[in-house]
This record gives structure tokens, C-alpha cells and sequence, in this order.
């Protein structure tokens, strides 16, 4: 378990500058001001001999300090207390691990993996086009390897629940584009150690 507070003068952040054609535009800034806090916790825990389960949750409190900039719509905009770009309030992990022998030379290990986080917004501020919605993703995995660890060959599948989601938003001039997470993905890998 952690603790940590980061007090920052001067740090780049993407924001906006007034342009007589676009309205706004996107550029960085050197925020005077801004802050982060939070907490880190992690466990791991052996349930048993063949089976480990690990976690980790972050809280995290971010905010520019009275910042005097331009907002999305190109007039001048007052942010105190706005959270950073991309980071999220929360952001919660888990996995186990089931691992065991099968034979005296083969292991069998089926593992489980899930990622949350909370909403956050890829702008300063609180603009709704730019808003990345809370999401989890579920990952597995299990395959079979050499006890000696020679060799493993492993099937596998990334976003195994298919849910859709943004990983980041982007706008270029009169258009907002959102980019989508990795969707199902699944296959097999064979790794040879020598």
C-alpha cells in the first residue's frame, strides 16, 4: 500500500487556443499550477498450491489550479479543479492463476485477468464529445509446458466478454473521432526457451 501527492509547476497538458477559422484548436501548455494524488494497493495471495490470486486498485485525485485558458468553443475559460486528460478516478485489476503439474514433465496453467477503470475525458475540462465512458476488459488464457520450462504453448483471448469502448478521442476541427478498444482477439502462442 501507497500513498503519493505530486505538486507540478509548469507541466504540459493538452489544451485549446483560439484560431479565427477553426474556432479551437488543439496544442500543449504549460499549466502554472496542477496536482495529483492518490493511493496504490496491490495483494497477492496464494490460495493454495495451484492456485494464486493477485489485485491491485488505484485512486487517483488530479486537478489544474486556476488555470485561465480557452475552452473547446474558442472563448476564454477559467479551469480550477478539473481533472488531468486520461486520468482516471479509479483503476481496478485482477488475475488468478491456476497452475499445476500434469505429469512429471508437463504443467498445466489457465490463468484469468480483468481490467476496470472509471470515466475519464481525453480534454481538460468537462466537454461531453470527449468523455471516455467507465469500461473492463477480461482476458484467459491456459495452455501446457515443459515442468523444465523449455517450452509452452498457450491458447489465449484479449476482450473474451467483446465489450466496445474508447481509448482515446481525438478532434480535428469540425470533427470528433473516438478511437475504439482492441476487440475480441484470440490465439495461440508457442514459446521456446534455449
Amino acid at each position: 500500500l501507497s500513498a503519493f501527492y505530486y505538486d507540478y509547476r509548469d507541466k504540459q497538458i493538452s489544451t485549446y487556443f483560439a484560431d479565427p477559422i477553426y474556432t479551437a484548436l488543439a496544442r500543449l501548455q504549460n499549466v502554472p499550477e496542477s496536482s495529483a494524488a492518490g493511493i496504490d494497493a496491490d495483494v497477492t495471495w496464494r490460495a493454495t498450491d495451484d492456485l494464486t490470486l493477485t489485485g491491485s486498485a488505484t485512486y487517483l485525485d488530479t486537478k489544474v489550479i486556476d488555470y485561465h485558458g480557452i475552452g473547446p468553443n474558442g472563448l476564454p475559460h477559467v479551469y480550477d479543479g478539473v481533472p488531468f486528460p486520461y486520468a482516471a478516478k479509479w483503476q481496478l485489476s485482477g488475475t488468478a492463476i491456476y497452475s499445476r503439474p500434469i505429469t512429471s514433465a508437463l504443467g498445466l496453467q489457465a490463468a484469468l485477468n480483468g481490467r476496470w477503470q472509471s470515466r475519464t475525458a481525453a480534454d481538460l475540462g468537462d466537454s461531453p464529445s470527449f468523455v471516455i465512458d467507465s469500461y473492463g476488459v477480461v482476458n484467459a488464457s491456459v495452455g501446457i509446458h515443459a515442468n523444465d520450462d523449455r517450452w509452452a504453448l498457450q491458447l489465449w483471448g484479449r476482450n473474451i466478454t467483446d465489450t466496445y469502448y474508447w481509448t482515446s478521442v481525438a478532434s480535428n476541427a469540425n470533427v470528433v473521432v473516438r478511437f475504439p478498444g482492441q476487440a475480441p482477439t484470440y490465439g495461440l502462442s508457442l514459446t521456446l526457451n534455449y
